[in-house]
């Protein structure tokens, strides 16, 4: 019940705005003065004791028509134009009489004569009203539509859009076919041009009644079917040689009552799911049709000279139409905004999510590294210094070594120790660095033994850098070489250099002046699954190779060659 009673109120208040508006505007233009006193025949006495200038006016004209007048000479006069008279005092007649000389005169045409000041006022207050204000429709229809036309990028091509602009297009043609066209068309075919305008404009008008409510094809089909049905009647009457009199307003009739019937029913459908816009547009379509139904049975004659309220109806109407669109177009930028906002939100929180999550999951890869490095320091422990004690225990116990053989296991402990201190401290620095700690730490032993070791980098800087697990590998890899000089060359000097090899890896070189071997012969000797053995299982740990170079009397040269992409990085 609420809903009907705002209905209601819409409908009604959209009326009273409109009718108020018509009222101000026919107020605004009355004329001052009245023309009854100069009405004929009643004017004739007055006409004959006029000594100034006399014409006459006759209101409501289609077309020329012939005046007499008896006392005057016969005048031709035109639509919204007043003509001077002349006397002639042989024009004798009784009665006096208006005859339009191409289509029967209207019922409402009134003649007017007197003074030719209130008769030229009279014809350019008609000239205005029939006139001027058509052209003004003219002018507001095609220029809202050419708008809406050009706009409709800016609306990425609104079928709504791009057919209201047709309608508002099509109506101002409309306009001025009706009001004009016959004087500047006066073809044979003028007829089948205005009405198939006029026909043209209704399918348009559905379309936009289907547009506005939903889109549906074949309504828009059965709009255009029924276009094409009167369009060949009316081609039809035109080939036939008959009046278009006699079918036009048959057709009116029935154009109108189908395209009245849809647009109830179609807004009807359309209040179910948007009540608030279809009973705006259909307020909107009953001030179109109080506007007509008023011209037609309530309008005085144009003896008041009051403005047609269906000249005012098609740009009010459209402007209320425009407003509706607009509003429309609010409402979904309205609800763009209101979507854009919390799409924002979501992905606000889902950010915030995922920043959760992200600093989860580095804790927890950061839980992992440290597991894996404890396992890892284990494992390094078990297998390098554990290893070695655990043998050494073993002889011990059994009497199997000699004091030098302990100090040497002990030895190779300490070494073993100081190795994973030294990767961990130098882990992820240059290698050059690296290996210049190593240098440092070894030089002292290899003093007492009476060894020099000369260390030579030749990368440029900044040179790669290793993690600790490879750079681990890399010193026990070295400390295996050294200790096999140590026990077998003889040797006095260890030169260990790094370089940058032809295939862009780093090469690490280990060579010494000792006694050499030969490589062939060592490779099934009872010692080397401890010696080079240990040194080739490191080198493919570090995803590198091992070369060994040595001949009895010549020394030994062992050089490993560690793919670049196996670097962990550059130090800036």
């Amino acid at each position: 019940m609420r809903g009907w009673r705002r209905a209601l109120a819409i409908i009604l208040g959209v009326q009273l705005l409109f009718w108020g508006a018509y009222a101000l505007i026919v107020a605004g233009l009355q004329p001052a003065g009245t023309l009854e006193l100069y009405r004929l025949p009643a004017a004739r006495a007055l006409l004959a004791s006029e000594q100034g200038q006399s014409s006459a006016f006759a209101a409501g004209l289609s077309g020329p028509a012939l005046l007499r007048i008896p006392g005057w000479q016969p005048v031709i006069l035109y639509p919204a134009r007043a003509s001077l008279l002349t006397r002639d005092e042989t024009a004798t007649g009784i009665e006096w009489s208006l005859t339009c000389l191409e289509n029967p005169c209207p019922k409402a045409v009134t003649a007017y004569a007197g003074p030719f000041d209130p008769m030229d006022q009279a014809a350019d207050w008609e000239k205005f009203l029939r006139f001027d204000m058509v052209w003004l429709v003219v002018a507001t229809e095609i220029m809202m539509g050419a708008a809406l036309l050009v706009l409709l990028p800016v609306n990425r091509f609104s079928r709504l859009q791009g057919i209201t602009g047709l309608l508002l297009i099509l109506v101002g043609v409309d306009a001025w076919l009706t009001t004009f066209g016959a004087l500047s068309l006066p073809y044979g075919w003028f007829p089948l041009l205005r009405y198939g305008t006029e026909y043209l404009m209704l399918t348009m008008a559905a379309l936009a009644v289907n547009g506005f409510v939903d889109w549906r094809p074949r309504e828009a089909w059965a709009a255009c079917g029924c276009f094409i049905v009167v369009f060949t009647i009316l081609l039809g009457t035109m080939i036939a040689g008959a009046s278009f009199a006699a079918i036009v307003p048959w057709l009116d009739a029935i154009t109108l009552t189908l395209l009245l019937g849809y647009g109830v029913v179609a807004l009807l459908r359309m209040g179910r799911t948007a009540p608030g816009p279809a009973i705006r547009v259909l307020a909107i379509l009953l001030v179109a049709l109080a506007s007509i139904a008023f011209d037609l049975f309530l309008l005085p004659p144009p003896t008041g000279f009051a403005l047609q309220a269906s000249v005012l109806a098609p740009p009010l109407t459209m402007f209320g139409i425009l407003f509706e669109i607009a509003l429309q177009g609010h409402r979904l930028n309205q609800e763009a905004e209101e979507a854009r906002s919390d799409l924002e939100r979501q992905v606000l929180e889902q950010d915030a999510s995922l920043l959760r999550s992200s600093q989860l999951l580095r804790h927890q890869e950061r839980l992992i590294a440290i597991d894996a490095e404890r396992q890892r320091l284990l494992r390094d422990m078990h297998d390098g210094v554990g290893g070695v004690l655990t043998h050494l225990l073993l002889d011990v116990r059994e009497n199997r070594l000699t004091a030098p053989e302990i100090e040497q296991g002990l030895q190779s402990a300490v070494d073993d120790l100081r190795n994973m201190a030294s990767a961990i401290d130098a882990g992820n620095e240059p290698i050059d660095e690296a290996l210049a700690m190593f240098r440092e730490r070894m030089v002292g032993r290899l003093v007492r033994s009476g060894i020099a070791l000369d260390y030579r980098c030749t990368l440029p800087i900044p040179a790669p850098s290793l993690d600790v697990r490879r750079l681990l590998s890399l010193y026990r890899l070295l400390q295996e070489g050294i200790a096999n000089t140590l026990r077998h060359a003889s040797a006095t000097r260890i030169d260990l250099a790094v370089e940058q090899g032809d295939d862009g890896a780093i090469l690490v070189i280990l060579s010494d002046d000792g006694t050499g071997f030969e490589p062939d012969s060592a490779a099934g000797a009872a010692g080397e699954g401890r010696g080079l053995a240990n040194m080739r299982h490191r080198a493919a740990q570090m995803g590198g190779r091992l070369g060994i170079e040595s001949a009895a009397g010549l020394g030994t040269q062992l050089t490993l060659a560690i793919p670049i992409a196996f670097a962990a990085g550059r130090k800036a």
